[in-house]
C-alpha cells in the first residue's frame, strides 16, 4: 500500500530485549510515526533493520511523504474476541 501522508508526531528509536523459543536472546527494534491523511490520523511502525537504519533520521511534522508498508491484524484475548491492526511502513521518503 501507498500513501501520500503528513506526519503528525514521531516516536523514539526503540529496542526491546526478548528471548527467543531457543533460548538466545534477540532485540525488538522499532520506531513509530502518526501519520495524516485527509481526515484519516493512523499509527506506523518501522520494525527491524528498517527502524535502525532511520533511527537518526529527521522526520518533519506537516511536509508530505510517501508511504509504503502493509497492514497486519492480530486477533487476542480469551475468546478471540479483541483485535488490532497495525501498519509496517517499509518505505519512506519526501516528496
Amino acid at each position: 500500500m501507498e500513501k501520500i501522508v503528513t506526519i503528525v508526531a514521531v516516536g523514539a528509536y526503540a529496542e526491546r530485549q526478548y528471548q527467543k523459543q531457543d533460548g538466545t536472546t534477540e532485540y525488538f527494534k522499532s520506531r513509530g510515526l502518526v501519520m495524516k491523511q485527509g481526515g484519516d490520523t493512523f499509527y506506523g511502525e518501522m520494525a527491524g533493520d528498517y527502524a535502525s537504519k532511520n533511527r537518526e533520521t529527521v522526520f518533519q511534522e506537516g511536509v508530505l511523504y510517501v508511504v509504503r508498508g502493509n497492514w497486519r491484524h492480530r486477533t487476542w484475548g480469551d475468546n478471540n474476541d479483541r483485535h488490532e491492526n497495525t501498519f509496517y511502513i517499509s518505505d519512506i521518503q519526501t516528496i
